[in-house]
Formats: structure tokens, C-alpha cells, sequence
């Protein structure tokens, strides 16, 4: 017979190691899971660029239809231009016109978090001679036809 010293009481809880551990797992698995979220947010925001580029591309069809040629930047375009994108991600310009083709671009603006987005910051959409290309700027400014495809994902 066991005396009644001996016996322990069994406590429910945690112990202060195992809390801890706890603790690092989640910082470890916040860790890994915050960047990819963070890209996946950067993608779908890319929506607001080609949002702003296609009302610019019906815009560009409706002064071609009325006048000789393309108009030459957002300013000249019928309606409120605004030169941002609908939520105010990219600014938004007309790089050329010509009576047979435009070069637009979405660029992310500086005070957007899409400004982090250094592998598609800006977007190009060119139609020349009735073909439309579409392209992608780095956060270098360089024409990136590489990743084009990844960054213009429909």
C-alpha cells in the first residue's frame, strides 16, 4: 500500500515547454505561409491593372472610330480620364499612338503595395497594324516578354 505522500495529483493544462513549442510551430508555419499569401494577394491584384487597360483599350476604340488616329495620352481621351486604374493600384498611360496602333501601360503607383511586385510592377498592352501584344515591365522598367504570360493571366 502506497503511502499518500507518494501520490501525485494529476493536473489538466499545459506545461510551460509545451506552450512554447506550440508558440514556434505557428511562428515557423507564419513564416512560410505569409510570403505565399502575400504573392497570391500581388496576383490578384494585377485584376485592377488589366481592368484599367481594357476601359483604356475601349476608350482608344471610340476616338479611332471618330478621328484619324489613336489618342496620344490618357488626358485626350473622351470621358473623365483619371489616369489611375479602377482601384488605384497603377497609373495608368498612353506610351504612343499612331493612326494604326497605341502602346498602354499600367505601372504600379509608388504608394501601392502592388509596388512590391517587382516581376510585373507594370503592364503593356500594344496594338499595332490590328494585332494586340501584351507585355510586362519589371521593377527595373525593363520590357520583360519572358514573363508576360505569367503576369497577364486571365
Amino acid at each position: 500500500m502506497r503511502h499518500a505522500l507518494y501520490r501525485r495529483a494529476s493536473v489538466g493544462g499545459f506545461t510551460l515547454i509545451e506552450l512554447m513549442i506550440a508558440v514556434a510551430v505557428i511562428g515557423v508555419l507564419a513564416l512560410i505561409a505569409y510570403p505565399s499569401f502575400q504573392d497570391v494577394v500581388r496576383k490578384s491584384r494585377r485584376a485592377d491593372a488589366v481592368a484599367g487597360l481594357n476601359q483604356l483599350q475601349q476608350l482608344q476604340e471610340r476616338v479611332r472610330g471618330q478621328q484619324p488616329s489613336y489618342a496620344d495620352s490618357v488626358a485626350s481621351m473622351p470621358g473623365p480620364p483619371t489616369g489611375m486604374s479602377p482601384e488605384r493600384h497603377y497609373m495608368l498611360a498612353v506610351n504612343a499612338a499612331s493612326a494604326t496602333g497605341y502602346r498602354m501601360t499600367a505601372t504600379a503607383s509608388a504608394s501601392s503595395p502592388q509596388y512590391a511586385d517587382t516581376k510585373c510592377r507594370g503592364l503593356r498592352v500594344e496594338m499595332a497594324g490590328g494585332t494586340i501584344s501584351y507585355s510586362s515591365l519589371n521593377a527595373a522598367g525593363d520590357l520583360d516578354t519572358a514573363n508576360a504570360n505569367g503576369c497577364w493571366k486571365r
